[in-house]
């Protein structure tokens, strides 16, 4: 039966669609901004004469002051940039996640918090050498990972949202940078702590001591190793600047947050380190002590809350600092872009050449008034300079306003050497800050250029394949299905499909197209909207008279409508912040109207036992920063770390599901239960400071080869259907979304299961004139889809989850051992944590076929064709809730790509509903596949 499946096919067909198009708005939307590889060059002050030339221009001798050559560089505005003739050593001791009021030191506080007075140090440094002393905000841009933040504090350039996608995978930094302009002109780097430096610029180190940072549980390790190092170091003399990159507290964040006792010994030891480096440090050497990003009150970051931004700078110089003195410096707030400038600047070296910051003169040491102009002009010439070639690269600022700029800029070049007194300095320095951070602003203001041509495609065939297959499912009689898909329709249109691959290739290797997935993209999603348009054509007699003969009753135009809602409020960034409520409310709400179709006390205690598990669920919900205060179910849960009550929860809740499932399956329950026992085990063993994490994590992956195995073992043929199969298949999703979700999270995985039940009970019920057909066509109505989309979407919620980077939880990548030593661990971690963030939509996926199959009544009591058509209108439907959630976000995102909560709301949730989407039509696909492998052949009367 060659039909059975020709439905698979277009289920994936369908996906591919839905996915093909999200991808195309995506590289629309998110771009990443125009990467130059210039080079800053600067020339040396002995390779200039008393003229302001080359010496190899001039046979003149040279009997001018080192001030007289620089003043006659700067009255020159087209020379070049000029090398700083005086330099320092530069200690850069990087502490992550280093929130600026963890810096902070206030003697009125009676019971200080556990991040609070932790860093006396820095207080008493200021206190009793006020000139040698600066303390800043230091304020990162989003994305706040560690990745991005690293190239901004080395280019001094502003990181784009898409880079965040590769915050574990760093590629070599292309750009000019500050490692780099040390090591061109002869200078030596040392690299202390956190490997994501050596992944990004590599072979320029002088020594390297690089350790795996991703340990995100492991407090000390790279801490023991840099502290083994530093001091030694500090005591020789080859390095011009010295990395030291500390993890403890950016870890201690994430494992515990920042209220917790852990958080307190790592900034005490934080605090020893410092006052130690402090008594250390030679004369000749600069120590700037730097946080990347700040945390949350849960210890995450990524995102742009001002608690994620907010970071600190301390600078010490045992000769002092010059600039605008320490009043005025205390706590000042300062852009991070304006580090690298500052450095480079520090280490005798231009600013490289992407750095839109300003220069810090309050934490350079003193300089005569010509040196400060030296390094001021340099910054404007090297800011200038990149404003021309990227205009020239890309048109993403007008150029009538870029023009502009590049005029104020060499404007005050053109001013510096009127500049003769300390008084005409200040006014200088106040009037190039503030054109830098006009230059800075409107840079990061355009900076995502949104490529509307892509996006309004983009939109179209989502459209376009929404609209056509709810024509199909909605409009389509359930007997023509089979009929349709007995026909050629389905391979005809892969072949049309292909063909068009086929022709975009050609074009594209005889250089007719320029953007090939784009091109493959936009003609296979018109092709395929085509043909639908034809088959819909074709079949219009039969769509029309279904819709003429049928009557929705209101339980199933208010699922529709909730539905719909669910998606429209995507518009609004406060139903988004509150979307787990939401969905909540409208899931309940359409199982209250089809209890009261049903009209019985088994119905309505269904719905009674469904809001309960619902109620509980909420308890598990995770906090936003933009909802303030609220809970989370036993100590710990925020982080991920499991109470003993939490333990106890999910290895009840485990072994209570295994237990009551095993009866059920068969031969294929003993499976079920080795797995959960691993599980269990896993957890317990693993628990506690007296656990045996090694053991822990071996036993987790004996839950994982079981899996694996049992998996495969699905696929042999089932003489009963295909409803025993995929039962087994969602009892395997569970035990491999409790072992992502952890022991704290792991009742969770029970809570929706047990909500899946009671829904699918609820579904079997429903009934229509008592007739087995008019049943089942209920049991495939949109209302039951729409009421497994919402419970799946919820249930992202309901597992502790919410939509925003900052709060993905990276754990469950190493709960089984670190997958980055195996030659695929890149693949193995990206499917753990994607299991981790969409587990409920995959599990609810692949489920969908038993709302068909499920009851008394249901199509498993049917024909071999009958099945396949119910479980295929279902599986279509269920997918088309997911399109339509993602097309409101894709559209919304599209409004609203100037709102203020644009990178911080809209487009996380745009990205999260992507990927659930994605997992949901992986599931229905998985579930499908099932039960047709399983469902026997139509057999012919004689």
């Amino acid at each position: 039966m060659k039909e059975k499946w020709n439905f698979v096919l277009y289920l994936i067909w369908f996906s591919y669609l839905i996915l093909s198009a999200v991808l195309m708005f995506g590289h629309g939307f998110l771009l990443t901004r125009k990467t130059l590889n210039d080079v800053t060059e600067c020339l040396s002050l002995n390779d200039i004469n008393c003229e302001g030339r080359d010496r190899g221009n001039s046979t003149l001798k040279d009997f001018c002051t080192e001030d007289e050559k620089i003043r006659r560089i700067i009255a020159m505005p087209g020379a070049p940039l000029l090398c700083a003739p005086t330099k320092s050593r530069v200690i850069f001791l990087l502490v992550d996640a280093l929130r600026y009021d963890f810096t902070e030191y206030d003697q009125s506080i009676d019971k200080p918090l556990a991040y609070q007075n932790r860093l006396p140090i820095m207080h008493q440094t200021i206190e009793r050498w006020p000139d040698r002393t600066r303390l800043f905000r230091f304020m990162a841009d989003p994305p706040t990972t560690t990745l991005q933040r690293v190239k901004a504090l080395v280019t001094g350039s502003l990181p784009t949202f898409i880079d965040v996608s590769s915050n574990f995978a760093a590629m070599e930094l292309q750009e000019d940078n500050i490692i780099d302009q040390v090591t061109k002109g002869g200078g030596q780097v040392v690299l202390l702590g956190d490997d994501t430096w050596s992944r990004l610029i590599p072979t320029r180190w002088l020594r390297s001591h690089a350790l795996y940072s991703f340990h995100t549980w492991d407090l000390d390790t790279v801490d023991t190793e840099v502290d083994s190092k530093i001091y030694d170091e500090l005591q020789k003399k080859d390095w011009d600047l010295l990395i030291a990159h500390y993890l403890g507290v950016d870890h201690a964040g994430h494992r515990y947050g920042p209220n917790h006792p852990e958080m307190t010994r790592k900034l005490n030891e934080t605090n020893e380190r410092l006052k130690k480096v402090i008594n250390m440090i030679p004369d000749d050497v600069l120590l700037f002590v730097v946080g990347d990003h700040g945390m949350t009150e849960n210890g995450d970051h990524g995102g742009e809350s001002k608690a994620e931004r907010t970071a600190a700078l301390f600078a010490y110089s045992p000769s002092g600092f010059g600039g605008e003195g320490p009043d005025i410096a205390l706590g000042r707030e300062i852009q991070q872009t304006d580090l690298a400038p500052t450095m480079s600047g520090a280490l005798g070296k231009p600013p490289p050449a992407p750095s839109l910051g300003n220069l810090l003169l309050p934490v350079l040491p003193k300089m005569t008034v010509s040196h400060t102009l030296l390094h001021l002009v340099n910054n404007l010439k090297q800011i200038s300079q990149y404003m021309v070639r990227y205009g020239e690269e890309s048109q993403q600022i007008a150029l009538e306003k870029l023009a502009g700029l590049i005029n104020e800029t060499r404007d005050q070049i053109d001013k510096a050497a009127a500049v003769k007194t300390e008084d005409d300095l200040r006014i200088y320095v106040t009037n190039v800050r503030l054109l830098v951070d006009n230059i800075r602003n409107v840079f990061r203001e355009v900076w995502v250029e949104f490529d509307s041509l892509s996006m309004l495609r983009a939109l179209l065939l989502l459209l376009l394949s929404i609209f056509f297959n709810w024509l199909i499912t909605e409009g389509l009689p359930m007997e023509r299905l089979t009929l349709v898909f007995a026909s050629s329709f389905v391979p005809t249109g892969l072949i049309a499909i292909a063909l068009c691959i086929a022709m975009c290739y050609t074009a594209f290797y005889f250089k007719i197209l320029e953007d090939l997935e784009h091109a493959i993209i936009l003609s296979t999603g018109l092709v395929s909207g085509g043909m639908a348009c034809v088959l819909i054509i074709m079949h219009w007699d039969g769509i029309t008279q279904r819709w003429y003969e049928g009557r929705s009753v209101f339980y199933e135009r208010f699922s529709r409508s909730a539905l719909v809602a669910s998606a429209a409020v995507l518009t609004s960034n406060s139903y988004i912040i509150e979307e787990g409520a939401g969905l909540s409310f409208l899931a309940l709400s359409v199982m209250a109207l089809m209890a009261w179709n049903v009209g019985t006390l088994k119905s309505l205690a269904l719905w009674v036992a469904s809001g309960a598990v619902l109620a509980v669920s909420r308890s598990y919900r995770g906090c936003r920063e933009e909802q303030g205060d609220c809970w989370t179910t036993g100590s710990g849960t925020a982080t991920g770390q499991a109470s003993r009550a939490a333990l106890v929860m999910a290895l009840g809740s485990t072994a209570a599901v295994v237990a009551i499932a095993r009866r059920a399956i068969g031969w294929r329950g003993h499976g079920v239960v080795l797995a959960g026992l691993f599980a269990c085990a896993h957890w317990a063993l693993g628990w506690g400071s007296l656990g045996s994490p090694s053991r822990s994590r071996l036993l987790g992956r004996g839950a994982w080869l079981v899996l694996g195995l049992m998996f495969v073992l699905l696929w042999k043929k089932e003489i009963h259907g295909a409803f025993l199969p995929l039962t087994v298949c969602c009892l395997l999703f569970y035990v491999a979304n409790a072992l992502v979700l952890g022991a704290a999270y792991a009742p969770t995985a029970a809570l929706a299961l047990l909500s899946g039940f009671l829904a699918l009970n609820l579904v079997s019920i429903l009934k229509s004139e008592g007739a087995s057909k008019f049943s089942l066509s209920t049991r495939c109505s949109s209302s039951v889809a729409c009421l497994w989309a919402l419970l799946a979407s919820y249930h992202f919620y309901g597992t502790g989850h919410h939509a925003t980077l900052g709060h993905v939880r990276w754990a469950p990548a190493f709960h089984a051992g670190d997958p980055n030593y195996l030659a695929i661990g890149p693949p193995i971690t990206a499917a753990l944590v994607s299991l981790e963030l969409f587990g409920m939509p995959l599990m609810f996926g692949a489920a969908v076929p038993l709302l068909a199959l499920w009851g008394r009544n249901g199509a498993s009591n049917v024909g071999p064709r009958t099945q396949l058509a119910a479980v295929f209108s279902l599986c279509l439907k269920f997918s088309l809730c997911f399109a339509i959630r993602v097309f409101a976000c894709a559209l919304s995102a599209t409004i609203h790509c100037r709102h203020l909560m644009i990178w911080g709301v809209f487009t996380p949730k745009l990205l999260f509903e992507s990927g659930a989407c994605a997992a949901a039509l992986l599931g229905t696909v998985i579930g499908a596949t099932l039960t047709v492998w399983h469902v026997p052949t139509q057999q012919r009367n004689s």
